[in-house]
């Protein structure tokens, strides 16, 4: 019987029972918990800061880098993966793409944007390839990998600018980065984007469809004629090169390739992110749409905590407690779903 059969059953009336039913529903739980947060946030800090057409442009300029990298973290994670890294490999590929961007500037801005774009791209997915071989075909644990390569793409990263973050980039960029159309953010519709066309794959295409089959059961996908580690090969490839292209988004943005804190906060808010909207680090389940919720969550937490004067390292703590909870919450359904 499948999960989704056992779910169905009738639970009574009770605390226990209620919970149950809305575990059930990610999206909509997510959504609610996301309002919630809004009103308190709109009623607590003061008129014309919080609730802003200015503001919104914010928030929704943040949640750009983090929609691109939780699209990411959700095609490893609902394959049974985890890919540390992903912050890291953003920190890499930003520093190389802008470093390519310096040197061919002088001669075409055109063409340095391109190169740079692409180089970024190339070596996210260089970095996700290494990570995909090491678990696909050498069958190491993913925590174990990607938890080096964090350390090794952040520390390149630093080598290669010198400790430093790279700016001094066109003024073209700038443009990219920091426009608007019809008054959105132009990053935003760029993360936007990329995660409506991976909504697609995961959802309507056989890759996703098998994506979901190795997540559940990666023995029974190789007996059913899946190629297993091929498979997660071309997901962690592809998990690096989306976050090679957040560190182009972020760039650009920022106007400089940071280095000093390798991305880690927002590799945890993507996690989170993903486990919010209703992903679960065992794997097999997982849905874009919860994801693009879930994104929401730790950026207007951070944006509605920076308004109201908290300083900045209780975001981080708050942003990991969330990971937490949503883990905790994770387990919770699990363990109620066997239960019944």
């Amino acid at each position: 019987m499948t999960t989704q059969s056992l779910s169905s059953r009738k639970e009574p009336w009770t605390v226990t029972g209620l919970l149950s039913r809305v575990s059930g529903m990610n999206t909509v739980w997510i959504t609610v918990a996301l309002i919630a947060e809004i009103v308190v946030f709109a009623a607590c800090l003061p008129p014309g800061t919080f609730v802003s057409i200015y503001n919104l442009q914010t928030i929704l300029s943040d949640a750009a880098v983090l929609l691109i990298l939780a699209t990411a973290a959700t095609l490893i994670i609902v394959a049974g993966g985890i890919d540390l890294s992903l912050g890291s490999t953003l920190t890499l590929s930003a520093v190389c793409a802008a470093s390519v961007v310096r040197i061919v500037a002088p001669q075409s801005e055109v063409l340095a944007i391109c190169a740079g774009a692409l180089t970024g791209v190339a070596v996210g997915a260089i970095v996700g390839a290494f990570n995909g071989y090491l678990v696909a075909y050498r069958r190491l644990p993913p925590f174990v990998v990607t938890l080096g390569s964090l350390g090794v793409a952040l520390g390149i990263a630093r080598l290669t600018s010198g400790g430093v973050g790279i700016s001094g980039l066109p003024e073209s960029i700038r443009g990219f980065g920091q426009g608007y159309w019809l008054g959105i953010p132009l990053p935003f519709l760029i993360g936007l984007a990329v995660i409506i066309v991976f909504w697609f794959v995961l959802e309507l295409t056989r890759f996703g469809e098998h994506t979901y089959f190795i997540g559940s059961n990666a023995e029974a996908a190789t007996r059913g004629g899946i190629d297993v580690p091929r498979h997660a090969m071309g997901l962690y490839t592809m998990a690096g090169a989306l976050a090679g292209f957040a560190g182009l988004v972020d760039f650009a943005r920022f106007q400089v390739a940071s280095v000093a804190t390798g991305h880690i906060t927002e590799l945890i808010a993507a996690i989170a992110a993903v486990v919010i909207g209703g992903g679960s680090l065992f794997g097999g389940i997982g849905s874009l749409k919860g994801t693009f919720v879930g994104v929401f969550i730790p950026i207007i937490l951070a944006n509605g905590l920076l308004i109201g004067g908290i300083e900045r390292f209780w975001q981080d703590v708050i942003t990991g407690f969330i990971l937490i909870l949503a883990v905790w919450f994770d387990q919770w359904r699990r363990t109620s779903d066997v239960a019944r």
